[in-house]
């Protein structure tokens, strides 16, 4: 499976890991490193995550931070939608 990651998703990661590297360097790493890892997971078991939004929007948390993976399956491609915290609004606009 190919995994597309979004403008919004990516720009959402950079947001993220640019924030917290600020204020601790070192918890923006591992951040980045379970993104990586859940990502794997997902792309490992793409149907195992919970449908979040209408008929296609997945999503799985990101190991014990507050964020969240949103993901669409699209024949062979894995779409990261976005990367968001969980204490925002979920994000049921197209991407």
């Amino acid at each position: 499976m190919r995994i597309r990651f979004t403008e919004t998703a990516l720009a959402e990661i950079e947001e993220v890991l640019s924030y917290i590297s600020e204020r601790n360097p070192n918890a923006a790493t591992e951040i980045a490193d379970a993104i990586r890892r859940t990502v794997a997971w997902i792309n490992a078991r793409p149907q195992a995550s919970p449908v979040v939004h209408s008929p296609d929007v997945r999503a799985k948390r990101v190991g014990r931070f507050q964020y969240r993976v949103y993901y669409e399956l699209r024949g062979d491609d894995l779409i990261i939608r976005n990367v968001r915290s969980t204490r925002r609004q979920p994000p049921w606009e197209p991407s």
